[in-house]
């Protein structure tokens, strides 16, 4: 499918966020074409599009101009177990495993060991093991993704914040005791401009129903 392409513009500058839509989005950003006109101080508009004027300002777009808190906020609250509540893509789920709470704390923390969860994530690259501040960037499909620990206690909470071309991730997982098992939770949400209006939480909630999916296998399996 092709790519939607919206430009973005506001005192702070311009852009292109080139959006892929599917299973998996993809985002890219561009430069913004060179020389245009655009009506008022901040805006989006979908390029290629003879109807696709969307607004001269942010005020009526609600979700799409919504950046939410800065990394260093988003860090903050993750920190404490709490997602942006205001973003307007979020998701949670949870899933039952067959195995400790620390054995499938330890799969969420291993990052080299990611792919094993998810097929489409590879190209994992991090600074250490987990820690508080810990750095990793990695790819989910098309998209480049930095991360940043927050929250790091083993057999029980796991949390890091994300960005991927202008976009804001929170990511808030926990494991308790189910019986012989673990109960395993993860709460995720999705902030910035023309993205998150354009990824719906349904899409966001395929990825985390995936993800938990897969931990459980991986878990179970060892």
């Amino acid at each position: 499918m092709n790519a939607i392409r919206i430009l973005r513009w506001s005192e702070h500058g311009r852009s292109v966020l080139a959006l892929t839509p599917g299973p998996v989005p993809g985002l890219a950003e561009e430069p913004a074409p060179a020389g245009l006109d655009l009506p008022g101080a901040a805006g989006i508009a979908v390029l290629d599009d003879p109807g696709g004027w969307l607004d001269g300002g942010a005020a009526p777009l609600g979700a799409a101009l919504y950046t939410g808190p800065g990394l260093d906020a988003l860090l903050a609250a993750v920190a404490d177990g709490r997602t942006d509540a205001h973003a307007p893509t979020q998701a949670a789920g949870e899933i039952r495993i067959d195995a400790d709470p620390h054995t499938v704390w330890s799969v969420l923390a291993d990052v080299p060991g990611w792919p094993d969860v998810r097929g489409d994530v590879h190209s994992v690259e991090t600074d250490g093991p987990a820690r508080p501040g810990g750095a990793f960037t990695w790819s989910a499909g098309p998209n480049r993704i930095a991360s940043t620990f927050a929250a790091v206690e083993p057999g029980r909470l796991l949390t890091y914040a994300s960005t991927s071309a202008g976009a804001h991730f929170t990511h808030v997982y926990r494991t308790a005791p189910a019986g012989t098992g673990t109960l395993l939770s993860c709460e995720e949400t999705l902030a910035g401009p023309v993205i998150a209006a354009l990824v719906p939480s349904a899409a966001l909630q395929a990825g985390v129903d995936t993800w938990l999916a897969g931990v459980k296998a991986v878990a179970e399996a060892r």
